[in-house]
């Protein structure tokens, strides 16, 4: 979901102070900005998926929770929780889809999401 927002950010044209930063195309972005920068990303993602790597999961536990704002759900009921959850998972699978269409038409016409 990030991914997608983060795409349409993008070339809407919202960006970062410098003119490393001012590039819309979702492809030379990556290379316009620098190896400093995407590696800041790169471990930043790796802190976040390594800080989970070992969490298991028994019977109490929820696949896929890294405990960010859970406790918001505490306060629902468990019929309200369940259908957050799900929500959760149908809005994400919705967002991957968003994010591989907007890769392929702009690999296709090389136009941005947002030039149409």
């Amino acid at each position: 979901m990030v991914a997608i927002v983060g795409m349409l950010v993008q070339q809407s044209g919202i960006h970062f102070a410098g003119d490393a930063y001012t590039n819309t195309d979702i492809f030379g972005a990556i290379g316009s900005v620098g190896w400093g920068v995407n590696l800041q990303i790169l471990l930043t993602i790796g802190i976040i998926e390594s800080s989970n790597f070992y969490k298991h999961y028994d019977d109490e536990t929820i696949p896929g929770n890294i405990e960010w704002g859970s406790e918001v759900l505490t306060k629902l009921s468990p019929e309200k929780q369940l259908w957050r959850q799900e929500q959760e998972i149908v809005h994400g699978r919705l967002a991957m889809i968003a994010f591989v269409g907007a890769l392929v038409q702009t690999l296709i016409f090389e136009k941005p999401l947002l030039s149409l």
